[in-house]
């Protein structure tokens, strides 16, 4: 089993299976993956929001929220796109903490 983990700053935590070999949705091998987030619910709208409302990779992401867990499918038709599976998660982190990021930012200045 090839496992992709990563932590960034403790409070996000990134676990995948990259051995997409054993996932199969409609034909089309997947990997599976799930992130831990601090304050999930916070982010989840706009999060959404942009994933879906874009022509971009990560529209191409299956996504569902379990608690503080996003429970992701990403297929690997997105190495297509000219990005690795790897470099589809950060863009997914880097998203997620930027939208954290800003909302805290909101919060303090009302």
């Amino acid at each position: 089993m090839s496992t992709l983990i990563r932590d960034e700053g403790g409070d996000t935590h990134v676990e995948c299976d990259m051995d997409y070999s054993k996932y199969v949705i409609n034909g089309i091998n997947y990997v599976p993956c799930i992130i831990r987030i601090n304050e999930l619910g916070k982010v989840m709208d706009i999060l959404m929001s942009y994933v879906r409302g874009g022509d971009h990779v990560l529209s191409q992401l299956m996504i569902n929220a379990v608690g503080d867990e996003l429970r992701i499918e990403m297929p690997i038709t997105i190495m297509s796109s000219g990005k690795s599976l790897g470099e589809v998660i950060n863009e997914l982190i880097y998203l997620i903490i930027g939208i954290r990021h800003c909302l805290h930012s909101i919060e303090v200045k009302h």
